[in-house]
């Protein structure tokens, strides 16, 4: 009984992000698309492009989250066969799930498109995506750990606009010529500092989610 009202409440979390979810994928994809047509598609294109991916779970967090303490749904889903910590745990599957399977499909099209987009396309231009895109899910992961962690308002305002910053000097670091340079080329390059963020995005989303189980886990008071 558990096991099928925890599947029920995943599904039902993933049901009302289904729009979320699509508007995402259609509007990276659409503006991805876009960079393709000289400097203007790609300036419009690309801002559009990261708006989607980071603006996109900013708002399933927001919703799945902080909407839930407003409309207190904890209080009724506890009232069913489950306890807190599953619950807690159904809450964090589907976060994952809502924002991890537009981020997937949204990675693999444009990835594909780098390494097979024909002569025209720096197929090193992969790991910018890559990294670009990895950055993106690890930002959603700390979010998400943040806003399941704490309990106010305010904070989690202030965990948001954190987020916001941290992604725009990240946008900054990342689009030094030193750094992008190397990109541009027909090889796929992995530099030292590519490699070096990229280990630093896997161990935030690792130790995002540890924390998040960990807090769950820990958790006394679960209404």
């Amino acid at each position: 009984m558990k096991s099928s009202v925890f599947c029920a409440l995943a599904r039902k979390e993933l049901y009302l992000q289904r729009g979320i979810m699509i508007a995402m994928v259609v509007v990276s994809l659409v503006a991805f698309w876009a960079t393709r047509f000289g400097n203007v598609g790609l300036a419009i294109g690309g801002i559009v492009f990261l708006t989607a991916n980071i603006a996109g779970g900013i708002f399933m967090a927001m919703f799945s989250l902080m909407g839930e303490r407003k409309e207190q749904a904890r209080m009724f889903a506890l009232s069913l066969p489950i306890s807190g910590n599953q619950y807690d745990l159904s809450k964090l599957a589907s976060g994952y799930l809502g924002y991890g399977i537009p981020w997937l499909i949204i990675t693999v099209v444009v990835c594909w498109t780098f390494l097979n987009g024909g002569p025209d396309v720096d197929r090193g231009m992969v790991v910018y995506a890559l990294l670009l895109q990895c950055y993106a899910l690890a930002l959603y992961s700390v979010l998400l750990c943040a806003l399941f962690s704490v309990t106010s308002d305010g904070m989690s305002a202030v965990v948001i606009l954190g987020g916001n910053l941290l992604f725009s000097l990240f946008m900054m670091q990342l689009n030094q010529p030193s750094i992008v340079g190397p990109m541009h080329t027909d090889q796929v390059v992995w530099t030292t500092y590519a490699q070096r963020v990229l280990f630093g995005e896997l161990a935030a989303i690792v130790l995002s989610v540890a924390v998040a189980l960990i807090v769950s886990a820990r958790r006394r008071d679960h209404v």
